[in-house]
């Protein structure tokens, strides 16, 4: 019967020391190898894609202007969608007729504030204008509080005649009048 005791105790004091150098093994690889710490939810985190993106600012039930997309991008944190193969129309106040158009290669819209910038680098951006008058320029900048298209790079104007060039513009949708804004120069033409 002592003999059986002394087994029992020798079983439980190697099963002690077992568990206690497993217990210290552990402590030291999570003290070199500490596990990372996420500091975001993973949703918040998450890419998304799409194929076919149209993005409207409606005012009291009619569309003011539209953002059209092959492919969009967006990450979820963020208010930004970057696109690619972009169309933008704006309408009229009645939300029925054009105002303005335009083709861009890229861009990005802030989908908090409905501003948006487009940007071409094979071919320039074309906006036409229902007065008849079309803008040339490989960037544009749009602020919907204030209706305003606007660049800080060249920009070329055709219409009624005319052709005007210069560096910068502004144009306010509202008033229907623009600028360019430095080294202007204008042709007339037949």
């Amino acid at each position: 019967m002592p003999r059986l005791w002394i087994q029992w105790i020798l079983r439980g004091i190697t099963l002690s020391l077992a568990g206690f150098l497993g217990y210290v093994l552990m402590q030291q690889i999570q003290s070199n190898h500490p596990l990372p710490v996420l500091t975001a939810p993973v949703f918040e985190t998450t890419d998304a894609g799409l194929e076919g993106f149209v993005y409207r600012q409606t005012e009291e039930g009619l569309v003011q202007w539209e953002v059209e997309a092959q492919k969009a991008e967006s990450h979820e944190s963020e208010q930004h969608v970057l696109l690619k193969q972009v169309q933008v129309r704006l309408f009229n106040k009645e939300g029925q007729e054009q105002e303005m158009q335009l083709e861009a290669e890229e861009g990005t819209i802030n989908t908090a504030n409905g501003n948006f910038d487009l940007q071409s680098q094979e071919e320039l951006i074309a906006i036409e204008l229902a007065n008849g008058y079309t803008i040339f320029t490989p960037h544009v900048h749009w602020v919907d509080a204030e209706q305003t298209i606007s660049t800080d790079r060249p920009v070329t104007i055709h219409g009624h005649g005319l052709i005007i060039t210069g560096i910068g513009l502004i144009a306010e949708l509202k008033t229907e009048q623009l600028g360019v804004l430095d080294d202007v120069h204008v042709r007339i033409t037949s």
